[in-house]
């Protein structure tokens, strides 16, 4: 009797550690499950950014102090705009001769269109900026896209 007794005692103890373990095993599966999901609607966040790519060509009459100056003040926009998450900017070193003229190129990040427009357009910076930038312009080139990476 006592040996039976031992026996369904060994028996619940194999049947519980065999429940417990099947239990961590699904808890454990859900958690990596919940970890990738994660992980994907970070990707899909990070991966949908605005991009707003802007081209100068500056008159042949504006000097480099000029254009040094309106480089300057446009710099300074993600300072004054908390909207812009980057900025970058550079001058034009195609050895291609290409550039039909344009040499100075500015590339602005927003996480939407609703920040691009409502805010930084209209923003007094950048309006202040457009409205100093207008005499010493030529032409401009504006393309913005979504990214795809």
């Amino acid at each position: 009797m006592i040996r039976q007794k031992q026996q369904f005692v060994f028996f619940i103890i194999l049947v519980s550690f065999i429940f417990i373990s099947c239990r961590e095993d699904s808890t454990q599966k859900q958690r990596v499950l919940e970890q990738k999901e994660n992980k994907m609607e970070k990707l899909e966040k990070k991966q949908k950014l605005l991009r707003h790519l802007v081209l100068f060509k500056f008159k042949e009459k504006s000097n480099k102090d000029d254009v040094n100056r309106l480089n300057d003040v446009f710099n300074a926009l993600p300072n004054a705009i908390s909207i812009i998450k980057d900025f970058e900017w550079g001058i034009n070193d195609s050895p291609e001769n290409l550039h039909q003229g344009f040499t100075h190129c500015y590339m602005l990040t927003f996480d939407s269109e609703q920040d691009r427009d409502s805010i930084y357009t209209p923003h007094a910076n950048h309006q202040a900026f457009v409205a100093d930038l207008k005499p010493h312009l030529e032409k401009v080139f504006v393309v913005d896209y979504w990214t795809n990476p």
